[in-house]
């Protein structure tokens, strides 16, 4: 088939179609390389139905099959020449085959001998490596031999001066020891270490010698000069320690002692340390500052010796210094020794000193031997014990306190009940500089919070204790704890200033004392019970108005009954009169007064309905009476009358005691007044 036969047949086949009959959807969206079905049918079967389409489609399909078929039959030919022409190509491929084998063998032997080749040369360089080795180490040996015999010539001979000659001693003595380091298995070696611990110890023995005495002379020349020979031998940590056994311990040795921490106490220890150190370390600091030009940098004689040396003597010879037994004497104790390690941090003189002091083993465990775990717990019990204790009696003063302060504080805070004054002391307690440790802050702040906490929870339980509360003490609670709200946030960003690092505390605290207010509601509702009831008692005396006036010849009455008071006495006396906050005063006195008018209103209904069902049966009575004698003339006023006018005045009485407390009477009054009103 040719290719432009097989270029253009698509197009003949779309003519064809239509010229013989048109269809209903484009034939040039089969050739697409993005053709779906789905879309197809999707888009088509909008404008045309599926039955029209498929006719079309069977149409399209019998049209491509013939073009097929006359496309096969036009280039028949070329298809029967395409078998004609493969003929005789498998007798070409076999010739083919012979010499591409021969090929692949000859590189196969090419590729043994390449490897073989490499083998060869790879055990001729680890051949090398290995002579390479032996000459290092031959070298080596010989190296220490010579240097052996060299050093060992220098200390028979000592023509020089024993500064100079521990230096040379020690550059040689270097050398040596890369070498032996280098090769200390070898058996070489091990025959040749008592000359290496001969000339070690005369090394160290004079060199440890000349260094303290230039120490204790205050040679600068020689100790540098040691200084140096450490160096180069490696060993700044024994010059450190020598520093620290030949000069630091005696005088420490004398200064901390129990007898002087009696005397002098341990401000005055500490100030005693810091007087001698600075005459006993300047020789040394002066020498090894950390700068990098300095060769001597590598000492640090402060963090690693002195300090050292002064907290194994204070550990070992005070050892109830960190008992926390006491916690005044201990927290004291802990803020002398703060001072103290701040003065020696100083003497330090370098900002790099100070940071490696801080990271030293010997001050992170002179840190951790302060127990401030166990000094915060006596705390929390001394502190929170107290309250606890006082939560047992609210609202009486504990026999155990002092009167006159506490009567005096008492008055200052302006609360009402003992407990929420113990709250503030507590409060204030917690960050006293004679208790608060910095280290300890976080702790302190967290017993702040739970304090408040506590608080709140003794709120909640109030109704539910088991002792017998009274509405005032209620009242004073309630009131203390709007005074909370107010003072307490302000009172702890005051104590905790400077303390604690700034952030947001006082959002904090205030979010912990509303948390107390979220209590009042409950007691509200308490308080409001027990006033009702009490109030309810005097109603019971409103059932008697009838039988005041009821078949008696009375007079119309002109005054409120004595039962009015005291219908309103308890909401007067319990909440009127409280310490309660204004705001919440006018709240709870509302809606007792509330539910006093509703509860007022139905028994004056009871009363009004019993009233008019004893008229109206006596009106039938005397209806139904057949009397002989003359009737008697009316009275001017019934006895309806009389209670209604009784019922009027009491709640005329009862509307003026509401204006002079300033309770809104609202609707249910207005009802009220409506009801004794009407007849």
């Amino acid at each position: 088939m040719s290719t432009v036969g097989a270029a253009e047949s698509p197009k003949l086949i779309l003519s064809r179609l239509k010229r013989e009959r048109p269809v209903c959807f484009r034939p040039e969206e089969f050739f697409e390389e993005n053709f779906d079905v789905d879309t197809f049918l999707a888009l088509n079967r909008k404008s045309f139905t599926l039955e029209s389409l498929k006719k079309d489609l069977e149409n399209y399909s019998t049209t491509i099959q013939n073009s097929l078929v006359e496309l096969i039959n036009r280039d028949y030919a070329d298809f029967v020449n395409l078998s004609t022409n493969l003929v005789g190509v498998d007798q070409t491929i076999l010739k083919l085959e012979a010499p591409l084998i021969d090929i692949h063998a000859d590189i196969n032997i090419i590729s043994q001998s390449i490897d073989s080749e490499i083998q060869l040369i790879a055990e001729k360089l680890d051949l090398r490596s290995q002579i390479r080795n032996k000459e290092e180490i031959l070298h080596g040996l010989m190296s220490i031999e010579k240097l052996t015999n060299k050093i060992e010539q220098l200390i028979d001979n000592q023509t020089e001066e024993k500064e100079s000659l521990f230096e040379r001693v020690a550059s040689e003595y270097s050398q040596l020891q890369f070498y032996v380091n280098k090769n200390e298995d070898i058996p070489f070696v091990q025959n040749t270490r008592p000359r290496i611990k001969k000339i070690s110890d005369y090394l160290e023995g004079g060199l440890h010698k000349s260094f303290k005495s230039g120490l204790v002379n205050n040679d600068k020349n020689s100790v540098t000069q040691c200084l140096r020979i450490f160096t180069t031998l490696g060993r700044v940590d024994q010059s450190e320690q020598l520093f620290a056994d030949a000069i630091i311990a005696p005088i420490i040795e004398e200064i901390v002692s129990k007898e002087n921490l009696r005397n002098s106490g341990l401000e005055g220890m500490y100030c005693q340390i810091l007087d001698a150190l600075p005459q006993a370390t300047a020789l040394v600091l002066s020498l090894t500052s950390p700068r990098k030009d300095n060769e001597l940098r590598s000492f640090d004689f402060m963090g690693n010796a002195t300090f050292p040396t002064i907290v194994s003597k204070i550990c070992t010879k005070t050892p109830s210094l960190f008992a926390a037994g006491d916690p005044k004497q201990f927290q004291k104790s802990y803020k002398e020794t703060k001072k103290f390690i701040s003065g020696f941090e100083k003497q330090c003189q370098y900002k790099e000193r100070v940071a490696n002091l801080r990271q030293h083993p010997s001050y992170k465990n002179f840190i951790a031997k302060w127990s401030l775990p166990i000094y915060f717990q006596i705390r929390l019990q001394e502190i929170a014990g107290s309250f606890e204790h006082q939560l047992l009696s609210p609202f009486t003063y504990n026999s155990e306190r002092d009167d006159d302060s506490a009567g005096d504080k008492h008055r200052d805070a302006k609360y009402e009940l003992p407990v929420t004054e113990m709250l503030e002391l507590c409060i204030r307690r917690c960050w006293d500089d004679d208790v608060i440790l910095r280290p300890l802050t976080h702790r302190f702040f967290k017993l702040t919070l739970q304090l408040l906490r506590r608080y709140a929870v003794w709120m909640s339980d109030i109704p539910t204790s088991s002792e017998e509360l009274v509405i005032s003490d209620i009242c004073k609670a309630v009131h203390d704890s709007y005074l909370l709200v107010d003072k307490v946030p302000s009172l702890v960003q005051n104590l905790t200033a400077g303390k604690v690092p700034q952030f947001n505390q006082e959002e904090i605290v205030s979010i912990s004392c509303k948390d107390i207010l979220e209590r009042v509601p409950v007691l509200a509702d308490y308080v409001i019970n027990v006033v009702l009831k009490n109030c309810e008692k005097a109603l019971e005396q409103t059932q008697a108005v009838p039988r005041l006036y009821r078949r008696t010849n009375r007079e119309m009455p002109t005054e409120p009954l004595g039962y009015v008071a005291q219908l309103v006495g308890p909401l007067e006396t319990e909440i009127y009169n409280s310490q309660l906050p204004e705001v919440v005063k006018h709240d709870w006195c509302s809606r007792t007064a509330q539910q006093l008018v509703s509860r007022y209103s139905e028994t004056v209904s009871e009363i009004l309905v019993s009233l008019r069902k004893t008229e109206d049966s006596l009106a039938m009575l005397k209806r139904g009476r057949k009397s002989a004698q003359a009737a008697t003339t009316a009275p001017t006023f019934t006895d309806e009358d009389r209670i209604r006018a009784q019922l009027k005045l009491d709640v005329s009485a009862l509307a003026t005691k509401f204006d002079a407390m300033s309770i809104s009477k609202g609707e249910d009054f207005e009802k009220l007044q409506n009801l004794v009103a009407k007849r």
